[in-house]
């Protein structure tokens, strides 16, 4: 996720939507609706700038802009601070009428160095022309609810396939952990809406994705929080992603703190797997790798397809804030603004000497 994160800095850095959006496959001019859905969705995106969002009533329906805060489900589905529409530049790959819907596909991709295209994400967005005139997106989420069941546990209103056999046994023991980090935290229950698959391109497909730069490699658990409108959407990993929940009712508190991911891989674990396994893992690779250094931390955001080291490293510092203090150690940890600062106060260690701090502490507390 680090090195996702890096790449779309760099496309953000370089592409404003702005322009008239390209059509891969001309439409005939003859076909008013067409042409106006596409007119329709260009004035969308055109309106995303950086640090600005659209008026979403403009384009949204009404009752979707009361359930939502951020109607579009597809806005921060692969950057939680940056829009998908400004990832990349757009290229509508077709129009077509479906279903009494004009069904938009778009293709966001950018050159690399080697001028070869890179897809970060292709959208579907269906559009209904009213009979006045005026057109508004449907949520590809409402157009299969009549193939996803719907199950409330505690605070969370769970939306799955139908082939899905819900586990309660699962739900409960998430509502155990959330019980109990509502209690430790001093938190009132947040209402959350918690939406899941048997893998993650089934929940993409889900959202209006055809494709994702996320996508790809072998199936693992994995999730995304909406921290906004208080949404879980989740991949493999059933009735029980406390990792993202924790997102929820945590990043509220702390914004500007730099172990967020890591609270919520101390708490939740990564992947399917708790912190003890991945710590276990970094400390063996980083014993096996002496160039690895851990002074430019950032830089050291994968190992394989099974661990983020970045993350990983982060649940540490939260963990011996646990081991120390409890959560009130943890509480002190999360109100630094820079990993730097906290480094410095709490263990007396510059900045040229994280290297060795981390490698010893990785080796301490995996034991």
């Amino acid at each position: 996720m680090r090195k996702l994160q890096l790449l779309f800095v760099c496309f953000f850095a370089s592409f404003i939507c702005g322009a008239q959006i390209p059509v891969n496959n001309p439409i005939d001019p003859s076909d008013t609706t067409l042409n106006e859905a596409v007119s329709f969705i260009n004035k969308y995106f055109s309106e995303f700038k950086p640090g600005k969002l659209p008026d979403f009533r403009k384009y949204w329906p009404e009752q979707d802009c009361k359930d939502y805060h951020l109607p579009d489900q597809l806005l921060f589905a692969l950057n939680t601070e940056i829009p998908t529409y400004l990832l990349g530049k757009p290229t509508i790959l077709y129009a077509r009428p479906e279903n009494e819907l004009i069904h938009v596909k778009t293709m966001f991709s950018k050159n690399d160095s080697a001028d070869n295209i890179l897809v970060i994400s292709i959208t579907n967005h269906y559009i209904n022309r009213k009979k006045d005139g005026t057109m508004v997106f449907i949520n590809p989420m409402h157009m299969v609810n009549d193939a996803w069941e719907s199950v409330t546990v505690h605070n969370i209103n769970y939306y799955y396939p139908k082939y899905h056999r819900f586990n309660k046994k699962k739900a409960a023991h998430l509502a155990h952990n959330i019980s109990k980090l509502e209690k430790e935290w001093g938190l009132q229950p947040i209402h959350i809406r918690y939406y899941f698959a048997d893998t993650k391109e089934e929940i993409e497909h889900f959202r209006g994705f055809d494709f994702t730069i996320a996508m790809g490699n072998r199936d693992k658990p994995s999730g995304m929080s909406d921290g906004i409108d208080n949404i879980i959407y989740c991949g493999g990993w059933g009735e029980n992603y406390f990792h993202e929940v924790v997102h929820i009712y945590l990043n509220r508190l702390f914004p500007k703190s730099p172990l967020t991911e890591g609270l919520a891989v101390f708490y939740g674990g990564s992947l399917g797997h708790d912190l003890s396994w991945h710590l276990g893992r970094v400390n063996q690779y980083l014993q096996q790798h002496k160039e690895v250094n851990l002074n430019k931390l950032e830089d050291f955001y994968y190992i394989d397809n099974y661990t983020n080291p970045n993350s990983t490293i982060l649940g540490m510092l939260v963990m011996a804030a646990y081991k120390k203090e409890g959560i009130a150690g943890i509480k002190r940890y999360m109100g630094y603004n820079s990993l730097g600062a906290l480094l410095q106060k709490e263990y007396n260690v510059k900045k040229g000497e994280w290297d060795t701090f981390l490698r010893q502490q990785a080796q301490e507390l995996s034991k």
